[in-house]
Parts: structure tokens; sequence; C-alpha cells
């Protein structure tokens, strides 16, 4: 009975082979949240699923302790019954409802719904009903709407778009728009702006 299962075994990983079904850079990723010792920052990685059960098979879970494989672009979120005392780093897209208090570097875009005290650096930055506290940086846009409050750090951006309250000053190497519920209490340097109706600004503009 082994060597029968064996044998269809070895024909099936045959004809994987044959047909390119295998290939390691398809296989599935089940996320895995880790604190590295020595350090608060909390790093998130990613660890290959077996092929036969869908489950970590006992070689990757033994690299848990020391290295973290290779994170697949994707989003990573947290959940608005979660606080997390520590540095954050991702490389795909971070979702975050509840509470961080640490830095969040992001290679994607950092989605905030619940509340972070430290710096967001991510390729774009929204914010919904969030309250952060603590500096912005991206190569790409920062979005906040209404119910959003961004304070005590600078923004340097390539773009602003703000019906939201911000406190802090910016840089932005493109165009900042400002919206009717748009409350500003900062310097603001940019190449464009657009200010609608209704919007409050509380401080100088730089228009280069």
């Amino acid at each position: 009975m082994e060597d029968r299962k064996s044998n269809a075994r070895i024909a099936w990983d045959e004809f994987i082979r044959k047909f390119s079904l295998c290939k390691e850079n398809e296989l599935e990723y089940a996320p895995l949240l880790q604190t590295m010792s020595g350090t608060a920052e909390s790093v998130v990685g990613s660890l290959p699923l077996s092929k036969e059960t869908g489950q970590e098979s006992d070689d990757d879970r033994k690299n848990t302790s020391g290295e973290i494989a290779a994170v697949s672009p994707r989003t990573t979120v947290i959940g608005e019954n979660v606080e997390i005392s520590g540095n954050c780093k991702i490389n795909g897209d971070i979702e975050v409802y509840g509470v961080i208090n640490g830095d969040v570097s992001a290679g994607g875009k950092i989605s905030v719904f619940g509340k972070i005290t430290g710096n967001l650096s991510g390729a774009s930055i929204f914010l919904s009903a969030a309250d952060v506290k603590g500096s912005v940086t991206t190569e790409g846009t920062v979005e906040l709407d209404s119910a959003s409050n961004l304070s005590e750090g600078k923004i340097v951006a390539r773009n602003i778009i703000s019906n939201g309250n911000t406190s802090c000053d910016m840089e932005i190497s493109e165009i900042a728009r400002f919206h009717s519920s748009a409350h500003v209490t900062g310097d603001i340097r940019t190449v464009r702006i657009s200010i609608d109706e209704g919007a409050v600004i509380k401080g100088s503009i730089i228009s280069e």
C-alpha cells in the first residue's frame, strides 16, 4: 500500500512538473504577525502553506523563530479591537481599524479608520474618521475625510486632498486641495493650491 501511494505521488509530481503547474511563486501564503525578539518593532511576514494540507509545514514552523519569509503583496488588517504598541513594517497595503502606538511603514497604501500615534510612511495615505498624531510621508497622495484629524507632525507628499482637520506644516510637491470642511493650522508650501469656499486656513501659503 505504501509503495502504491509513493508511486502515485511520484507520477503526480512528474505530471505537475511537466505542465509547470507548481511554481514556487504561485504558492498561497498565510500572513503572520510576529514581534522579533530584542526589538519593539512588529514585522508582518508570511509563511508558505503545505501543498497537500494547506497548513504550515514543520520546516516552515521552525523558521518563525528566526527569519520570516518574503511578504507577498496583500492587505494586512488591524482589527478594531486590536491595540499594538511598537513599530509596524508592511510590504503591501495595511488597513488600521484599531489602535497603533508606534510608526507605520508600508510599501503600499496605508488606510486608517482608527487611531495611530506615530509617523506614517507609505505609497499613499487615506484617513477616514481617523485620528493620527505624527508626521506623514508619501510619494503619492494624502487624503482625509471630514471626520479625520492629523496633528503633531509634518506632511510631505505629492498631493493632499483634505476635507478634515490638519494641525501641521505641509510640503506638497504638486497640488494641495482643501474642500469646504477642511480646517488647516500650519504653513503650506506647494506648487499649486485649490481652496473651496468654507475651508479655513490658519498659516502662511507659499506657492512655488
